[in-house]
């Protein structure tokens, strides 16, 4: 693992410094005309159905090149206004990148810790950070002083190497790679091994959640799981997740008031009086609906097909073609879908939450302590009967 320090980053710094493209008046122009492409190409859909997949993955590529031209722009403008400041350092440590004002901040040990991590989780992979570098802005604790605008990340320089390395690796997202690994999450990738407090709060999810698709699956029925991690295909999440007497209590506990606000008052009468259809057709009315096993479950499931995959899972993940996420897992760890799944499951039933024991006398001492309250409480004038 090689480091290097390289100072003044700005777009005039030498040739060993890290360089952004510069944004000139027609990369400008192209990117203001991004969005108005990508909305020529939206209403394009409409009128010519057979080509809608190709349409779709044309509009898709544009904004991603928006995005991106807009994070460049945005980085640059930083950079210029670091450099007034007093100047940013550039920081390298394996592929990471950080682009950092001069501080007493220990960003370079916290780099070493955290790349390893990185890496193993990534393999391959890891190297697109190379060109995804990080903006950091490190504050005085003492004072309040202003970020600049852009996406530079706030920290304070007072942080120990231990904790910043974990914010470190929270902040090593490759998820924006693969869009529809982001939708599927429903938040950042964070390249970790959690066998310990995250698979023990998967565990009570699936003890827990009001869901018959996640209680099938703790009791081993693997089509269950499929279904309560959104690994195929949800043509009807209403039905896939829950059932009749969910269905009922969702309508009337979690959207209820939403539902009476929007005209559907006749609806949540019918499904409160037990007519299912009426609580599936407001259920399928929202367009979607609170998963029963939420992000932590999702990224422990991801977590598993890298652990089993080996190093190069991700990297054979983003290469693999478009379609539902459990397929796609289980392809990249080199693996049977429904392997996969049991490998999980077994991990969530082994972090399973050890119950607190009560030693005999500790129950007797605390039977004890009642009986003594108990009568104080009887021999109390406000217990006496006059």
């Amino acid at each position: 693992m090689s480091e290097h320090v390289f100072q003044d980053a700005s777009p005039q710094a030498p040739s060993g410094g890290f360089e952004p493209p510069k944004t000139s008046r027609r990369s400008r122009r192209l990117l203001n005309s991004l969005p108005a492409a990508l909305a020529a190409v939206l209403v394009a859909v409409a009128p010519l159905a057979g080509q809608i997949p190709a349409l779709r993955a044309r509009a898709d590529s544009l904004l991603m090149q928006w995005r991106e031209a807009q994070q460049f722009a945005d980085l640059q403008d930083s950079l210029r206004l670091g450099r007034e400041r007093g100047g940013r350092d550039t920081i390298r440590v394996g592929a990471l990148v950080f682009l950092v004002n001069r501080s007493p901040l220990p960003l370079r040990e916290a780099a070493a810790t955290a790349w390893p991590q990185i890496e193993r989780f990534y393999g391959p992979a890891a190297q697109a950070f190379a060109q995804r570098p990080f903006l950091i802005q490190a504050v005085d604790p003492d004072t309040n002083e202003d970020v600049p605008p852009g996406r530079a990340i706030k920290i304070l320089w007072n942080t120990e190497v231990a904790p910043l390395a974990r914010a470190l690796v929270a902040m090593a997202d490759l998820g924006p790679l693969d869009p529809a690994l982001h939708d599927w999450l429903g938040g950042v990738v964070v390249p970790r091994f959690d066998s310990g407090p995250g698979h023990a709060a998967v565990y009570i999810q699936l003890v827990t959640a009001p869901s018959q698709a996640a209680q099938r699956c703790y009791r081993g029925d693997r089509a269950a799981c499929r279904d309560a991690l959104s690994l195929s295909a949800m043509t009807d999440p209403a039905s896939q997740w829950y059932g009749p007497a969910e269905r009922r209590a969702l309508v009337l506990t979690q959207y209820g008031d939403f539902l009476r606000r929007t005209s559907h008052g006749l609806a949540v009468r019918s499904c409160e009086q037990g007519s299912d259809e009426s609580c599936l057709e407001l259920l399928r009315s929202l367009g979607t609906l609170i998963p029963p096993l939420d992000y932590q479950a999702r990224l422990t499931f991801l977590e598993t097909a890298v652990r089993v995959g080996g190093a190069e899972t991700f990297q054979r993940f983003l290469a693999a073609p478009a379609g539902p996420m459990g397929g796609r897992l289980a392809a990249a760890a080199r693996v049977s879908e429904d392997s996969l799944i049991a490998q999980w499951r077994t991990d969530v039933l082994a972090a399973r939450p050890t119950p607190v024991s009560l030693p005999v006398l500790g129950a007797w001492v605390a039977l004890g302590w009642i009986v003594v309250f108990g009568t104080c409480g009887l021999r109390s004038s406000r217990w006496r009967v006059s």
